[in-house]
């Protein structure tokens, strides 16, 4: 039997379906979330916030960690979009865009879907209407192209208005039409949602299983894989570092640095252990095998299981391209590996 919470979403490529509320960054980087569990999101109203109904307090709820009054923006569609919602928003010190459905435009002089459809109204036409609610300045925005698109935002308008290229089936080519700034604004940053689901369908964690926590977890560590490329990439654009790994890549790297770490730099041998020093003196006599191989980086930088140690003999530095004396060398659990400095006298631990 299915759990409580899986859903049915007939317009979701995938139907039936856990559903998750995320607040995303336009690169994709999932902030927050949280998993629907059915009604009921009246008890977790907090002080002070108001109750604006199961989307908008879905909203309010994820921008809790939004600082205030730093003119952060928050973008969202018309499932999420309302008066109150935006209102409340801005009083918060946070600014919002959105689409919004015309029955939650109470007492708004816009025209009607009819009226905009008519074919003596031009593709690209646009009205808009400001009010103050609340104390708070709304505009609301329509714009026809192939169909009416409503928008509400309490930091935009339509003006300064731009073109856009559209194809025009009569004339058999693209003409440009006008197009308000709020749809521009719109159009620039919404999508981190949409980008996110398909960095994890790329290389998806597949496993099946009749328990949906096992379900999620999984899905937790995609999305958990996922922010972390993304905060890669940006650390390295910050250092101007050009060759980034792609999510592939990087994947199969973060996987093979997480099964090394803590772990011997050269694992322990499987069989039966070899009970007589003198013979296994001599094996390793005839059989000298190549320098110890160095861990990986993040191996080394790991600060798990380090411990310095003086050697008796000197030892020739393994690291490469270095071939100076070393004698103190970086103990890890029970292999020992030399330093890649050979003039310092300690370790990263």
């Amino acid at each position: 039997m299915s759990h409580y919470i899986k859903q049915y979403m007939p317009n979701k490529p995938h139907k039936w379906g856990f559903k998750l509320y995320l607040i995303c960054s336009l690169q994709g980087y999932a902030h927050r979330f949280e998993v629907y569990s059915g009604g009921g999101s009246k008890n977790n109203i907090l002080l002070g916030e108001p109750d604006l109904g199961e989307s908008g307090n879905t909203v309010v709820r994820l921008a809790r960690m939004v600082p205030r009054n730093v003119n952060h923006i928050i973008y969202f569609d018309n499932i999420y979009t309302s008066v109150p919602l935006v209102t409340y928003l801005a009083k918060e010190g946070i600014f919002s865009l959105g689409t919004v459905r015309v029955n939650r435009l109470r007492n708004c002089k816009l025209p009607e879907k009819n009226t905009i459809m008519k074919k003596n109204v031009p593709r690209g036409f646009y009205e808009e209407n400001v009010a103050t609610v609340d104390d708070i300045d709304v505009s609301a925005v329509v714009w026809k192209d192939n169909k009416p698109v409503n928008l509400l935002s309490t930091y935009v308008g339509a003006e300064p208005a731009t073109t856009v290229t559209r194809f025009d089936k009569s004339k058999k080519e693209r003409v440009a039409i006008p197009c308000p700034k709020v749809i521009k604004d719109y159009n620039s940053h919404m999508g981190g949602v949409d980008l996110l689901d398909s960095f994890i369908g790329r290389y998806r964690i597949t496993m099946k299983s009749r328990k949906w926590t096992t379900r999620l977890f999984y899905h937790f560590l995609d999305l958990a894989v996922i922010n972390s490329w993304i905060m890669f990439k940006k650390v390295n654009n910050i250092k101007g570092n050009d060759q980034l790994l792609n999510l592939g890549t990087f994947r199969l790297e973060l996987a093979e640095t997480v099964c090394k770490l803590g772990l011997p730099a050269n694992g322990a041998k499987r069989g039966r252990p070899s009970g007589s020093t003198i013979q296994r003196e001599l094996v390793m006599k005839k059989f000298r095998g190549p320098a110890q191989a160095i861990p990986l980086k993040d191996v080394r930088l790991d600060q798990t299981c380090h411990w310095a140690v003086w050697l008796d003999k000197q030892q020739r530095c393994k690291f490469p391209k270095c071939s100076g004396p070393v004698s103190l060398v970086g103990s890890l659990i029970i292999n020992l590996w030399p330093t890649t400095h050979k003039t310092f006298s300690t370790v990263m631990l």
